[in-house]
């Protein structure tokens, strides 16, 4: 474009009526107190767009593209100078470009944007949307806020404290003065926190007691029936082999305490991994923690295969097809200790899972793995004497044939280790607090 092009440019927007240098200047002024009010209308930042777009030359896109980057400036000074939050910051910005977009679409259609009352037609519905995107926004800040918080109050032990209205600050005033004439109403051995612990773990052992009784009565059959097949299925391996004894013991109860005992493991495994990081409803509840919901889910189980044992045991025998134990008190006292193995490591699996959200996916993978080296279908008297000690590193192999020593009198294992087994099980334990108490703070209330 020429000098006289632009001379003639000039002089034509002159003689236009609807352009005055310099006019309404008070009108281009953004309003502090109304640009960042609570639910404010897009008109506070459409008037002094349209008044500031009128006084300026405007006749072609660059000029206007040039009020719109000084209204854009002025914004963002204001923005600054009343330290406005940067959600509110963000939704102000993206509301002038949509009204810029609005309005410049409606100057290429000829619209006469500079008519009094002048609204695009869209700005309502767009700007409708473009609040309710906000509000989201804020509203997921404000969770990730408060999850931070009750994750830093935990993390710390520290109680959280929640900011309250004025006309509530009054109300839970009032609760805790009646809270604590409840409290000192209470008899004095009603405080101990150690019988308050036992009386939540016995309360949560009876609420899951009435879930599985109202929702997995299948469950229950099945963790008599899955022994049952599994026992079936390694009997008959030997028996098409034409082995009727292992190492004097019959085929039968060798089984029967391999499959039975490593069900319970797997079970004790899954269920406490996954109540330690599912539970969280019932963690609202005063003195629950996630680590009880684990040991709970333990307990159960390991009463509910107790039981399965004394069925089988007892049923079996009456049938001439499993023997009994020659030590009682020994073939139980292993049995628990498989199932302590069981809790310690669905803690440690219930911890992983709170950092890594898809590791109890392939809790499963890794039971399996174990299962084929823990002298569930064979003990390590069988194996090649080179190959022994790899089965040997995995304390479930020793516990396994440590059991079967305290049941079958004809067997005695010479490879099994009670202190190695114990030393692993106390490591085991260990390592899993450790991981639950850093664990701990990840697993909130819902």
């Amino acid at each position: 474009m020429s000098n006289e092009d632009r001379i003639k440019g000039w002089r034509s927007r002159r003689k236009d009526s609807s352009y005055t240098v310099g006019a309404g200047v008070a009108a281009w002024r953004l309003d502090p107190a109304a640009l960042f009010e609570a639910k404010a209308p897009p008109a506070v930042l459409l008037k002094p767009l349209v008044a500031r777009l009128q006084g300026e030359p405007h006749d072609s896109v660059a000029a206007r593209r040039a009020v719109y980057e000084a209204v854009q400036a002025e914004l963002d000074a204001e923005i600054v100078r009343s330290a406005v939050d940067e959600t509110l910051a963000d939704f102000s910005r993206r509301r002038l470009r949509l009204i810029v977009r609005l309005l410049e679409m409606d100057i290429r259609d000829g619209v006469d944007v500079f008519a009094p009352g002048y609204m695009p037609a869209k700005l309502t519905a767009e700007d409708e949307r473009l609040a309710t995107a906000h509000a989201r926004r804020v509203d997921r800040r404000k969770q990730d806020e408060a999850r931070d918080a009750r994750r830093q109050a935990s993390r710390n032990d520290v109680a959280l404290e929640i900011e309250l209205p004025k006309d509530e600050a009054g109300d839970l005033a009032i609760l805790r003065e009646r809270l604590q004439a409840l409290h000192e109403a209470r008899a004095p051995g009603n405080q101990d926190k150690r019988r308050s612990a036992g009386r939540t773990l016995m309360a949560m052992f009876v609420y899951q007691l009435h879930v599985i009784h109202g929702e997995s009565r299948i469950a229950l059959l099945w963790s008599l029936m899955g022994p049952i097949v599994l026992l079936t299925l390694i009997s008959s391996l030997y028996i098409l082999m034409g082995t009727h004894f292992i190492l004097g013991m019959d085929v039968q109860t060798f089984s029967l305490l391999g499959a039975t005992t490593w069900i319970m493991f797997r079970q004790i495994v899954f269920r406490s991994s996954t109540a330690y990081v599912s539970a969280r409803g019932l963690l609202n509840f005063q003195g629950v923690t996630p680590l009880m919901c684990a040991l709970v889910q333990a307990l159960i189980y390991l009463s509910v295969y107790l039981v399965v044992f004394a069925v089988l045991i007892s049923a079996g025998h009456a049938l001439g097809l499993i023997t009994l134990p020659e030590s009682w008190a020994g073939f139980i006292l292993f049995v628990v200790l498989m199932g302590c193995f069981g809790a310690a490591m669905g803690v440690l699996f219930g911890s992983i899972a709170t950092f890594w959200h898809y590791f109890l996916r392939l809790a499963p993978i890794i039971e399996r793995f174990l299962q084929i080296f823990a002298a569930v279908f064979f003990v390590s008297e069988q194996l090649p004497e080179h190959l022994r000690p790899y089965m040997l590193w995995l304390p479930f192999a020793h516990g396994m044939q440590l059991l079967r020593s305290a049941y079958f009198e004809a067997y005695e294992s010479h490879d099994a280790s009670l202190g190695y087994f114990l030393t692993s099980l106390v490591f085991m334990t260990v390592i899993a607090l450790a991981a639950e108490r850093l664990a701990r703070p990840n697993v909130q209330p819902m």
